[in-house]
């Protein structure tokens, strides 16, 4: 819900740095209220996750496939994936993975299919993977991930491991999934060694506040270069660049645009910055049951009365694009002929027009029904970017007769409850980083709103339903052939264009500022999370 920016303050003397040299403390505006990777899906826990535990298969900074904990990357050209026809003509596709043998827990526990195998039972309680319909033990190394119908993206989704050895007794005792989360270990006792299998454990964890990493000394991979990695959580953004300047924290995760360009200008013998595209999308997200905003015309007629590109050249000097879509410029699939929305207050002021809407006494317009046109927008508070974001909003919109009422919370409250639980009345503002090459059938699907049928883990977070969307979601993420799925990917992309799921704002950028005497923490790009790269971060 905030840029990613990963901010390293110089020390401020030669002594200072080398007291310092093992350790590292990073302030974060957001913090996650549990550790279980499954449960919710939160950009902010994936990044605290980065430390700790690694996946099957992960995309690198610069968008490329590689194996985390497998031997090698599944395709038809090497024969680990295969599509079969069955005799009723539906086809079925199976994938095999191959875990590296020197892989263990962090308590010294090996890591084997097993695993692998609780991690896709407990994903169908929270977020089920469409089509994936099982995963098959071959022997402690090798197993199958199992569809009901071919995914083109079957490379890069192996079920990630959960250990069985701990997590297993608990899952098979709990009578639903809301009970396993509340008896999970990584709820319970996120400490515990054989959670975690990255170049960190976690060392100490305070829900909402703070956690601590160390080395895990049977991480095979590059050794890590800090002893001791400190998150903790301050909620203003104010407060987190004092505590950055002040050297209070040596990295910062959630500054504000102009926040992070201030200690480069006064410092620029210091830190060396860099601005790197993302695949972030800021948007608002409308919630489907409040009947003003089920309305088409009303969300086309407020993307209309926002000056976006004046938000971009104001708060970000025109460092970010404007979003039109879901889709970064730097996406392949990304349709740039589809539906655009400049800002156009006439035509915003015709779109509410027509869809019955007056001028009140107030100059707020009023609805057929005898009620205004006023609108929840909640956001994460303390963040200066987002307050200044919906600041613009609220009086650009104002100027078409649509009130804006801002209803922000604490990140801890909006993330954990407010959007996970579908609570906001009007709309909810945030970032989201999809992976490349995603087919986001997890954002709109209608089988993937909020619901206790799927214990809450849907990322449909504004109850969007739309058939024709539907259909074209399922059949794209099923298509093998890569000209065939683009052509789908237009369909989806002028869909949303039309529809208006969610009001798409800019793409933010990765604003990298790395202290001189630091190396591993700027990436050539930005597609994944800085976190997932922290065994490389050391002192020069």
């Amino acid at each position: 819900m905030t840029l990613l920016v990963m901010l390293l303050a110089s020390l401020s003397d030669q002594a200072q740095a080398q007291a310092r040299r093992d350790t590292l403390t990073i302030g974060m505006v957001e913090f996650p209220q549990d550790m279980h990777p499954f449960i919710t899906n939160q950009l902010v826990r994936s990044y605290v996750h980065g430390f700790a535990r690694r996946g099957v298969a992960r995309f690198t900074a610069e968008g490329t496939l590689i194996c985390g904990l497998c031997t090698e990357i599944p395709s038809i050209a090497n024969g680990r994936a295969i599509v079969s026809k069955q005799p009723d003509g539906r086809q079925l596709m199976s994938v095999r993975f191959t875990l590296r043998p020197d892989l263990v827990w962090g308590d010294g526990v090996k890591i084997t299919s097993r695993d692998i195998a609780l991690g896709f039972a407990v994903l169908q309680l929270f977020s089920p993977e469409p089509g994936l319909i099982g995963v098959k033990e071959i022997d402690e190394a090798n197993y199958t991930v199992e569809f009901d119908a071919p995914r083109y993206d079957f490379d890069r989704l192996s079920p990630d491991p959960l250990p069985d050895h701990l997590e297993g007794p608990i899952f098979r005792a709990a009578k639903d999934g809301l009970e396993y989360g509340r008896q999970s270990l990584f709820n319970r006792a996120p400490t515990t060694p054989g959670l975690w299998n990255g170049p960190y454990l976690v060392d100490r964890f305070l829900p909402g506040e703070q956690a601590s990493f160390k080395p895990n000394p049977r991480w095979t991979g590059t050794k890590p270069g800090f002893q001791t990695i400190t998150l903790k959580v301050i909620e203003n953004t104010a407060a987190l660049l004092a505590n950055l300047l002040s050297g209070d924290i040596d990295l910062a995760s959630g500054l504000t645009f102009d926040q992070s360009l201030a200690p480069a200008k006064d410092h620029a013998d210091r830190f060396e910055v860099r601005f790197i595209p993302s695949l972030s999308v800021a948007m608002m997200v409308p919630n489907f049951a409040n009947p003003q905003l089920a309305d088409k015309r009303v969300r086309q007629a407020m993307l209309y009365g926002i000056d976006r590109r004046a938000i971009v050249a104001k708060l970000f000097e025109n460092h970010v694009p404007v979003a039109d879509g879901t889709l970064a410029p730097a996406e392949i699939s990304r349709d740039p002929d589809i539906r655009k929305y400049p800002f156009d207050p006439a035509r915003a002021r015709a779109l509410l027009a027509e869809a019955g809407y007056k001028p009140g006494p107030d100059k707020i317009l009023v609805g057929a029904d005898g009620k205004k046109l006023s609108i929840d927008l909640s956001g994460a508070s303390g963040i200066r970017l987002i307050e200044l974001v919906e600041q613009v909003i609220q009086s650009q919109l104002r100027a078409v007769g649509v009130e804006i009422v801002v209803r922000n919370e604490p990140p801890r409250v909006l993330l954990g409850e407010t959007v996970r639980k579908r609570s906001f009345q009007g709309m909810v503002i945030f970032t989201s980083l999809p992976a490349p090459d995603w087919i986001p059938y997890a954002r709109f699907h209608s089988s993937r709103i909020p619901s206790t049928a799927n214990n809450l883990g849907g990322s449909n977070y504004g109850g969007y339903a739309n058939p024709a969307l539907d259909t074209v979601l399922t059949n794209a993420q099923t298509e093998l052939d890569p000209i065939r799925r683009l052509a789908m990917w237009k369909e989806i992309q002028a869909i949303q264009a039309e529809d208006l799921p969610i009001l798409p704002l800019y793409h933010p950028a990765a604003v990298f500022i790395q202290p001189r005497w630091m190396t591993g923490i700027l990436p050539p790009k930005s597609l994944t999370l800085p976190s997932l790269a922290a065994e490389e971060w050391r002192v020069k």
